[in-house]
């Protein structure tokens, strides 16, 4: 079982860690599951196709050298277009995948950021208006030298 480092919390103690109040969770936001499903769909893909591409490009290279070698062109043959092809896929998946955080991914990602930051001040806010009022009006403190 995980330690945990706070100490007014303990696994054994039978105290559950304290839940953020209602309306702050960032993870029931829409924008949080939009990121979260957007984020996975393109990575199973863009995964399966880099190392699936790459994966067979190996495969054949094992247990089918004579079909890459065949010329293609010149001194060029099969297994070194598939060699290249490999490389230019990778760079293909890495380009199309900054292209699908700038559009879908870092728009949600602001909108969540900023939605959770006005959270926060707005808590700041209500604990700094609790913490006048208990205290009542201000006293002038004077430090120790």
């Amino acid at each position: 079982m995980p330690t945990h480092s706070s100490p007014h919390y303990s696994p054994h103690s039978g105290q559950t860690p304290p839940s953020p109040p209602d309306g702050s969770r960032a993870g029931d936001s829409r924008d949080f599951r939009a990121i979260r499903v957007s984020h996975r769909s393109f990575g199973i893909v863009a995964m399966a196709i880099s190392v699936g591409g790459f994966l067979l490009f190996v495969l054949l290279s094992s247990f089918a050298p004579g079909l890459l070698n065949q010329p293609l062109f010149g001194h060029v043959t099969l297994g070194l277009a598939c060699g290249v092809g490999a490389f230019v896929v990778m760079g293909l998946t890495a380009w199309r995948y900054t292209l699908h955080m700038e559009r879908h991914i870092d728009p949600a990602t602001d909108r969540l950021r900023a939605e959770i930051e006005h959270d926060e001040a707005q808590q700041t806010r209500t604990q700094q208006t609790r913490t006048q009022r208990t205290r009542g009006p201000q006293q002038r403190r004077f430090g120790a030298w």
